[in-house]
Order: C-alpha cells, then structure tokens, then sequence
C-alpha cells in the first residue's frame, strides 16, 4: 500500500468516538462482573443442598425454561453431559403438551426462570411434585411459582448491564454462572477424571489423546515391510521401495523382531563401495530398535517417536511383530501430544 492511500473503514468516526464505545463496551463487562462477584460472596443459603441432592440423583437432571432462560438452561445442560452428568433440556410449552412423560420417578426437575414466573410451570411443577419427582427453581426475582417447587435458588440479582435494564444480561449470565458451577462440583465430588471426560468427547483433542491406541493406526498384514534376515542388499532396497513404508522389517521365522533397515542404514551401506551388495539385511539393520505395544495410547508413540527423532515405531505382542505406526498417520488423525 502507497503512502497516498488509506484504509476506509465503514462507519469510522473520531478518536474520541472510539473511546467512548470502548468505555460503554468495557462498562458493561464490569457490570457482569460484579453481578458474579456478588454471587461468589453471596450463594443461595441451600446452594450445598442443591448439590447433595444432583449427587444423589439416580435418574437424569431435567431442566427447563423459556426465553433467555432457556438458552442458559441449554447451555447447562450440555456442561453437566459433558461433565458425566446425565441431564436434557425440556421445553416447558412442550412439556405441558405431552412431553412432560419424559421426566421419570428418579429425575431431578431444576426450571429457570429470572422473574420466577412462567405460566406453564404452573401445570408442570405440581404435577411432578405429586409423582414424588423433586423439584427446583433457579431465579432472580420471587414470583408465583417459588412456592410450587422443593427447592429455590434466589440468586443475589440487582439489576441488568442493559442501559434500559431490560435485556437479560446480568441475570442471565449470573444462571449460567450459577449451573456452571453446579456441574463443576458435582462432577468432583464425583472425581470425574480427565479419562471420563474423553470418553465423552472421542473427537476431540483430548478424547483423541486419552482414548485412541496405537492400534487404530498401525499398518498390519500384507501391508508390513518384512524382510529375512539373508536377504541381499538389493532385494532389501527393493522391497522397501515397493512397500512405501521408508523402512524394513527384519524377522526370523516366528515373526519375532531382529532388527529393522532405515533410509538411515542403507545410505550408512551404500558408504562403504560396490562390497554393499553382497551384504545381508541382518548386517545393516539396527538390532535394538524402538518398539511400543499396539495398546499403547497413540500419543506416547507420538511422544517416542519426537524424542528420539525417528518416523515410525515397530508394533509388537508377545514378542511378535504385529504392525508399524507411522508419525504422518498419528499427525494426519489429529493425534498431539
């Protein structure tokens, strides 16, 4: 770009214009901010009741709201399943309209509400109450529903980052807040381990991690570079080549690993003059190569094989060669370590 021409950027104003809407952006950061510093210093008296009651849950926690409510109630749900706590979000319209069948004698049924209001808890929560279903209530405000329910979650609520104080905003991110915490210490008091947590996110980076062994990505069978130990230098050569591996495998006749011939060894070979083709692949070979086991989690091979600066790892079992795991398939899968 020339020094005559500039940036134009839509709807650029002054400097001073920018400063202001950093203030009002910045404001109502803080205003959250100190709505959730407020909820850290001042918990709902039977927020620890509330707890004991999730652990002691046999069935599912259910939770419903309408609205922002909603979403938030959405949003939790999908921390509590991620956390191993099995949990599903019903909408209170649907609920009233036949879906209420999905919460079962065992559930645990938490609504959201910021005014504490929401005509259609007013059919829902005295009929789960009948069926010995617990109930609880997470809100902002008192209202007409706080009475129908076992259990109230008043949140310290005082007013909204909105400049109208209308938009949920604080209160929304104070429930959020709230049932985010909720999950979190259940699922310690639970002692939820990094190894659950994979299984529930197999995709992932750390589900890939935790989860995925060497042998979903060793190459096996007919696809193994397998060379005898009195094979002639040019076979080898052609044998590797053949089977795109970068490497040969040298097995005796039980498949135990002796040895295997890297790039490495043959140009080490070929440094030696013409006497190269007269030697045999147990004369090049390495002796000790590295090995892992095909139950190894992936990325150790990953890690073995960035440790000591090599691209595959001879796969063995009971002392048998049975694959060969390349670091570009480790790469290719998303596997880090």
């Amino acid at each position: 770009m020339s020094a005559e021409q500039t940036t134009v950027v839509p709807g650029a104003k002054t400097k001073h214009h920018a400063q202001t809407i950093s203030h009002q952006l910045a404001a109502v950061i803080q205003a959250e901010a100190q709505a959730l510093l407020t909820l850290s210093n001042t918990l709902p008296p039977f927020a620890s009741l509330l707890v004991d009651l999730i652990l002691a849950t046999t069935g599912k926690i259910v939770f419903s709201g309408t609205g922002k409510s909603g979403l938030v109630a959405k949003k939790i749900v999908a921390t509590f399943s991620s956390l191993g706590i099995p949990s599903f979000f019903l909408h209170p319209t649907e609920a009233v309209h036949g879906d209420l069948g999905s919460v079962q004698p065992g559930d645990l049924f938490i609504a959201l509400s910021k005014s504490g209001t929401g005509w259609e808890f007013e059919y829902i929560l005295p009929v789960l109450r009948s069926q010995g279903i617990h109930t609880t209530l997470i809100c902002c405000r008192q209202g007409n529903i706080t009475d129908l329910v076992d259990l109230v979650m008043l949140l310290p609520f005082d007013q909204e980052a909105c400049v109208l104080g209308l938009a949920p905003t604080s209160s929304s991110t104070l429930m959020l807040a709230f049932g985010d915490a909720l999950a979190v210490v259940v699922s310690s008091q639970r002692q939820f381990s990094k190894q659950a947590f994979a299984r529930n996110h197999p995709a992932g980076a750390l589900g890939k991690k935790l989860l995925l062994t060497v042998r979903s990505f060793m190459l096996t069978g007919e696809h193994l570079p397998f060379v005898k130990p009195n094979t002639l230098f040019r076979d080898v050569l052609v044998h590797i080549t053949a089977k795109k591996c970068g490497m040969g495998i040298v097995v005796d006749e039980q498949q135990e690993l002796i040895g295997v011939v890297t790039d490495g060894d043959l140009r080490r070979a070929c440094d030696e003059g013409p006497v190269v083709f007269e030697k045999t692949a147990i004369e090049i070979a390495t002796k000790k190569p590295k090995v892992i086991s095909p139950d190894m989690l992936a990325y150790v091979a990953l890690q073995m094989m960035e440790d000591f600066h090599i691209t595959s790892l001879v796969v063995s079992e009971n002392n048998r060669v049975v694959g060969l795991v390349h670091i570009h398939d480790l790469v290719k899968a998303g596997i880090t370590t």
